[in-house]
């Protein structure tokens, strides 16, 4: 499945940024990196999933360091033509099994990524890499939060504008694994996290526009 994805991932790295804003919504993820641009200092810190590098360049504003990996050398390529800063290193890395050291970081960052993973898995690997009392900052699409017509659109949406804007067939199973805020608490409550905030971020523009969480947690 980690081959394909990064196969997929690298193929449509150049459609990426315009199909997923069409699919959650035009100003999503730039309400998102407002809100990161929020933050104190990071610290050392780590991206996962750092994609064309959307956040990336906000984060290295915010860190001491950064290390921006994904699962897509494709991806990489874009993120490194777009963002050139001193503190940033770039690395091909799953956030599911990475090739970090336990406790290396103080913050990690994991933007519209969980999905496509095991969230377990891939929480429990923020915990090690994560020093005590580091940060995690979970950025989370949240399709649940919607009811009635508004989910059902926005479902169309996303499986619509997928198809037309990838023109490329997805792994087996991809994207399904979404969690919704109770369920997200839980796998960090039981990961060894003390969640310090959550917040729901949304394009109002349209009703089915995906609301995405903004979650921040601590290791305990």
């Amino acid at each position: 499945m980690v081959d394909e994805q990064t196969e997929f991932w690298s193929k449509v790295a150049q459609k990426y940024d315009h199909v997923v804003d069409s699919q959650i919504g035009g100003l999503t993820r730039s309400m998102a990196r407002d809100r990161l641009a929020r933050e104190g200092n990071l610290g050392r810190a780590v991206e996962f999933g750092c994609g064309t590098g959307f956040y990336t360049d906000t984060l290295a504003s915010k860190a001491d360091s950064l290390l921006a990996t994904d699962i897509s050398p494709g991806m990489l390529e874009i993120a490194q033509r777009r963002v050139v800063s001193q503190r940033i290193t770039f690395k091909v890395e799953d956030c599911q099994r990475t090739s970090l050291s336990d406790g290396a970081f103080d913050t990690a960052v994991l933007p519209l990524v969980i999905h496509f993973t095991a969230p377990k898995v891939t929480i429990s690997e923020m915990h090690r890499i994560l020093r005590l009392g580091g940060t995690l900052v979970v950025i989370s699409i949240d399709p649940h939060a919607l009811v009635g017509l508004a989910r059902l659109r926005s479902r169309v949406r996303v499986l619509y504008q997928g198809v037309i804007g990838y023109r490329t067939k997805p792994p087996k199973g991809f994207g399904r694994n979404v969690v919704g805020n109770t369920e997200l608490r839980e796998i960090l409550d039981r990961s060894g996290f003390r969640v310090a905030s959550a917040e729901t971020i949304r394009d109002s523009s349209r009703t089915s526009n995906i609301p995405v969480l903004y979650v921040r947690a601590s290791k305990t």
